[in-house]
């Protein structure tokens, strides 16, 4: 096991999807998956380690905000490549072929302190 000094330095982001129309989780994860390489090219999307943590529909009014279907989740990055990553995000426009967009509703070095602020 490597030391904490040698140990890749990962930040956490909470992510709110929203779309027109029900998606399911492989379709959600491709998505974002799918952005972040678009963005950034496959070597330096390589080397933001980009793993998907959480992704779940919302459960309060049967999963809809503003008559749209929602999916929030966590992602784990590389934090020399968040404020990159935060703008792939945001690039999401569809999914699908239906309309969509991906929100970060924060960022933090924890996953407690990300779930406690941003996630509740």
């Amino acid at each position: 096991m490597l030391s904490s000094s040698l140990r890749e330095k990962r930040h956490y982001l909470a992510l709110e999807l929203l779309s027109e129309a029900s998606l399911s989780q492989d379709q959600a994860r491709n998505a974002l998956q799918s952005a972040v390489k678009d963005f950034l090219g496959s070597a330096e999307a390589g080397t933001a380690g980009m793993q998907i943590i959480e992704l779940k529909p919302l459960k309060e009014k049967g999963g809809k905000k503003y008559g749209l279907f929602v999916m929030r989740g966590i992602l784990s990055i590389n934090r020399k490549k968040v404020l990159k990553t935060r703008a792939a995000l945001s690039l999401i426009s569809e999914i699908g072929g239906k309309k969509a967009s991906c929100t970060v509703l924060g960022v933090s070095g924890t996953l407690r302190a990300l779930r406690e602020k941003f996630l509740k």
